[in-house]
């Protein structure tokens, strides 16, 4: 639906973009707050902006952003290979890798990895860096629902059969190591440490359904109308849609109207330019806007294309206190820093 100059089009949507839609016409412009005071805002967050100091050390693990019920957003970043392999015991991992690379080796085979993939790595399933190829910067949401692999408008927006790649089996034994091997087991109440004499992840084979899958955000295609909305490609679901991830690369549509989405926090990872989204111009800043907090969001019709994924999850998302010390109130118009927050980044 246009709207007349001086005309404001609001949705009000349930289930995010799979629920109905309601249709509000307002003459005031909503994202134009002055100020707000609380802890339930929209904020930005300069994932760059952790120190280096808070992954030092060879048992240095992510660090969470935002948390809720089952669910994290964590930051990763490496200089050198970790002496030990984790494994989540509960939780599903997404990872996406904003800068660097490198070989990563799970207890199902190995997979070379660069910038803008996506890495899912089950619960149970233990991994290890094994090689870098340069510092890395990685975004990972963390979940207990069982992260699937959930292309919509396949082959249009992603082609499973052309760029899905999975881990290849090690072919061979585990051979013995100097002193003990380490696989750490992250859970909800703290860490737990296993020792082997030897190294715990080749396998010889793997029959079935691959665990660890990869694919890059550049092979993402957003489909294009030449009037009108339309919603990003969903690459990523679980169990009763209760986590979503689509991707949000440039495309032809419409900028969307301000938005109510009261059902769904919303995350969104800006992963590559050069082109800027909006206020947003460096790869890693991470946006979260709660549920029902009114907002629009930048043009999507950017060329050349910006490259980035969204997260719509139904769990109640907090800032962490490592979190509020990396991001500011977020304007919900273009995603800047909002004016009532002036402070400058704070590295931790």
């Amino acid at each position: 639906m246009s709207a007349e100059p001086g005309v404001n089009v609001e949705l009000y949507s349930r289930a995010g973009f799979g629920g109905p839609f309601t249709t509000i016409i307002r003459a005031q412009y909503l994202p134009d707050f002055i100020r707000a005071e609380g802890t339930y805002l929209p904020r930005r967050f300069q994932t760059w902006e952790l120190g280096d100091d808070t992954f030092v050390g060879t048992r240095a693990l992510p660090v969470p952003i935002l948390t809720g019920e089952g669910l994290a957003i964590e930051v990763n970043r490496l200089s050198a290979p970790p002496a030990h392999a984790l494994k989540n015991a509960e939780s599903d991992e997404l990872h996406f890798v904003v800068d660097g690379g490198g070989e990563l080796d799970t207890m199902v085979g190995v997979l070379q990895v660069r910038a803008g993939d996506f890495v899912r790595i089950p619960r149970g399933i233990a991994y290890r860096w094994n090689s870098l190829t340069g510092p890395l910067h990685e975004v990972i949401i963390t979940t207990e629902s069982e992260i699937t692999l959930d292309p919509e408008n396949a082959p249009g927006s992603f082609n499973p059969d052309l760029h899905l790649d999975v881990a290849k089996p090690h072919g061979r034994p585990g051979g013995p190591v100097d002193g003990e091997y380490e696989v750490i087991y992250r859970h909800h109440d703290g860490l737990t440490s296993y020792f082997f004499d030897h190294d715990p992840l080749p396998c010889l084979d793997v029959k079935g359904a691959p665990p660890v899958i990869r694919l890059n955000i550049e092979d993402v295609h957003g489909l294009s109308v030449d009037r009108g909305g339309l919603q990003p490609a969903r690459l990523f679901g679980s169990v009763g849609d209760r986590d979503l991830v689509f991707g949000i690369n440039s495309r032809r549509s419409d900028r969307p109207p301000v938005h109510h989405n009261v059902d769904y926090d919303e995350v969104i990872c800006y992963a590559a330019g050069p082109t800027p989204w909006g206020a947003i111009d460096t790869p890693g800043t991470v946006t979260w806007v709660p549920k029902g907090v009114f907002h629009q969001g930048p043009e999507e019709d950017v060329q050349p294309g910006y490259k980035a994924w969204l997260l719509e999850t139904r769990v109640n998302l907090t800032s962490t206190p490592v979190g509020r010390k990396i991001s500011q109130i977020m304007e919900t118009n273009q995603f800047g820093v909002h004016p009532s927050d002036e402070r400058a980044p704070v590295s931790v």
